[in-house]
């Protein structure tokens, strides 16, 4: 998204020497003012005869002629001679039956597909029958959106006693509608251990396909046992696509409540609502242990930060290099990184434990370790340990915190929160996740992570062979399809303390990391990016092998499209109607990032590189200019106003950290 000091333009514009930085964030109207007039959609991806992406030496050529070409058949079709008018046909909900009567309380289609509806007939249209059962794609884009207008506890309220109320009025208990083991169902998957792909074990089956045993077994059954069946089975749905909303406890008392009806009309019913229940559990569970895992990182980011604000206070008169001063002699060094591995490997234990030992690694110990090219001296292997923290925080980003992190009313009632606490609701009620924030802060630890893996080598040449690992990282990451850990380590290359090392980047062999910045050029709304991704897309499609699936997408730029396409059409039409084609299009995008997070990580995992890249010390801005400056000394006018500036900046953290000491009572 944007930032304070450039945001992605600084990420990506080149080593220009200006003072970018690669912090993202999730605040929309910074997206907003950063990305206007860009479109939320790429052109069409290159013809690609092989399952590989593009190579990166000929894309670079090709790409310009190929937008040039796309863009101006584009151009050409979205010019047509005469624009025909949408025409419409209505169908009451809970039917297909479509003609061209529109009704009070009818649902409105176009071209066959739902266009709008009142929000009372969305949510008939969602309530199952013994002989209707709504669409799999109505459920996920009304399930997703539904929560803009009512709280999920609420909706589902609404469902149960508008599906009672209907089978109180038919009154269809003694009629028998077919045999058991003869009804057609849609079968659901229920993905047992999606939350946490890393926690898969090789050979283990993902899912677990349920028909016939979610159908009773009597010899014949009514339209009331029918139509209880198909309210647990939505439910299943509802559970396995948005798991979240089930921590809300007025949800779950609402999930009881039907479950009661239905096992109470038809006793078989009881062995699934246990087992959908258990794996509801499951899900929450693994949820909680990722939050523990992400309260941990937020505690040691915060321990860091005071440990650097101390260091700079002892040596704020004799700085030789600021990294150095920070980690401290030999042996405190090697006492901070054991540490980190310590605490890693208590804190990723089950997160990965599926990983196995190597007992031929040569993997030296953290008492060897200086930098990350000690721990891990290939390049490749690094890529694969990225991925793996990437696919891992990407599972449990759920669908909807999307919706609640664009929605006006959301962020209307964060800031009002004691307003709505008063209307008896809170903040609370609506989003009970920040999965999507913790991801955005693990690519600016990445990002920064780059840059401080650099400066802390006071040798030119060490900087220079430090800068070539990382850019091999970066293109091993493309190859693999991980374009989040490529842009963020772009970032950090680009990130005004490592792009001002003039001399440094003199010595490197940057033909490659041109390419690669190429790949993620930010001008025509990231065109080479888009045609790439489709190009990745598509080996995902035809794949044979789990690695081949893998799609990883530039985040910021995911949620900048989804941000666009929420902004671009309103919530309602002008006659009140719920607007589903915007909620259809919602969907259908991030049912493609549902897809892309559930693949499973074929590398193996390194507990003790993880646990370096996710733990080790990270420096801040003002401490990692610092240590440039310390790296190679200010050169004209601009870098040495800079310098004391930072110098000046240092020293008042220090003036505000000794107050605070002094105000703290003994």
């Amino acid at each position: 998204m944007s930032s304070s000091n450039g945001g992605l333009n600084s990420a990506t514009n080149g080593r220009s020497g200006s003072t970018g930085s690669a912090n993202i964030n999730l605040n929309i109207k910074g997206v907003a003012t950063e990305f206007a007039g860009a479109g939320a959609s790429g052109t069409t991806a290159s013809t690609i005869t092989h399952k590989t992406l593009p190579d990166l030496k000929t894309q670079r050529s090709h790409s310009a002629c190929h937008a040039h070409d796309t863009l101006s058949g584009i151009r050409r079709v979205a010019q047509p001679e005469k624009v025909s008018e949408k025409v419409f046909s209505y169908a009451p909900p809970q039917s297909q039956e479509m003609g061209k009567d529109p009704r009070e309380g009818y649902l409105v289609y176009c071209e066959g597909r739902l266009h709008s509806g009142q929000l009372q007939s969305l949510i008939v249209h969602m309530v199952p029958t013994h002989e209707y059962y709504p669409d799999e794609g109505f459920i996920f884009a009304f399930l997703l959106s539904a929560r803009l207008f009512v709280r999920p506890y609420e909706l589902l309220a609404q469902i149960s006693q508008t599906w009672e109320k209907q089978q109180q009025e038919a009154g269809l208990e003694s009629d028998v509608v077919d045999d058991a083991g003869q009804v057609a169902t849609r079968p659901l998957l229920l993905n047992i251990n999606s939350a946490s792909p890393l926690t898969h074990r090789k050979g283990s089956t993902a899912t677990t396909v349920i028909t016939s045993e979610l159908e009773p077994r009597p010899l014949q059954r009514t339209a009331t046992q029918r139509s209880a069946q198909h309210c647990i089975q939505l439910l299943s749905e509802w559970i396995e696509i948005f798991p979240y909303d089930f921590r809300d406890e007025r949800l779950m008392q609402q999930v009881r409540i039907l479950a009661r009806k239905c096992v109470y009309i038809d006793n078989s019913l009881g062995k699934n609502v246990s087992r959908i229940l258990q794996l509801l559990v499951s899900r929450l569970t693994a949820l909680e242990q990722y939050e523990e895992f992400l309260q941990t990182l937020s505690a040691e980011e915060s321990q860091s930060q005071q440990q650097q604000q101390a260091q700079q206070q002892q040596n704020h008169h004799h700085l030789h290099n600021p990294f150095q001063n920070f980690l401290g002699t030999s042996s405190q060094a090697n006492g901070s990184l054991s540490a980190a591995f310590a605490i890693g490997a208590s804190n990723t234990s089950s997160a990965y434990s599926s990983t196995s030992s190597n007992p031929n690694s040569t993997t030296p110990l953290s008492d060897e370790v200086f930098g990350i090219m000690d721990i891990c001296q290939s390049c490749a292997i690094l890529a694969h340990q990225l991925t793996a923290i990437e696919l891992e925080r990407l599972s449990h980003i759920g669908p909807e915190e999307f919706v609640q992190a664009f929605a006006k009313e959301y962020q209307q009632q964060a800031k009002e929160g004691v307003k709505a606490r008063n209307c008896g609701g809170s903040i609370n009620d609506l989003k009970k996740t920040r999965n999507l924030e913790s991801y955005v802060q693990w690519f600016n630890r990445l990002s920064y992570l780059t840059a401080s893996e650099i400066v802390k080598y006071p040798k030119k040449k060490q900087r220079v062979r430090i800068i070539e690992y990382w850019i091999e990282t970066a293109r091993e990451c493309f190859n693999i399809g991980n374009f989040n850990s490529l842009m963020a380590i772009i970032a950090g290359l680009n990130l005004a303390p490592i792009s001002r090392l003039k001399k440094t980047w003199a010595k490197v062999q940057s033909a490659k990391f041109s390419v690669l910045e190429h790949q993620m050029d930010p001008t025509s709304n990231f065109n080479s990016y888009r045609s790439t991704l489709k190009a990745a897309m598509w080996r995902s499609e035809g794949a044979t092998e789990e690695r081949e699936r893998i799609i990883i997408p530039f985040f910021s730029l995911f949620v900048k499209d989804l941000y666009f396409l929420n902004e671009g059409c309103s919530n309602r039409l002008p006659n009140n109607h719920i607007n589903f084609e915007k909620c259809s299009q919602l969907a259908k995008q991030v049912m493609e990032f549902n897809e892309w997070k559930k693949v499973n990580c074929p590398f193996e995992k390194l507990p003790n590189v993880i646990a370096y890249l996710q733990h080790s010390v990270v420096l801040n801005e003002t401490t990692l200019s610092m240590a440039s400056f310390e790296c190679e000394t200010p050169e004209n006018t601009e870098e040495k106003d800079r310098y004391k500036t930072v110098k000046a900046e240092t020293k008042q953290q220090l003036l505000q950290q000794l107050h605070e000491q002094q105000q703290q009572p003994h």
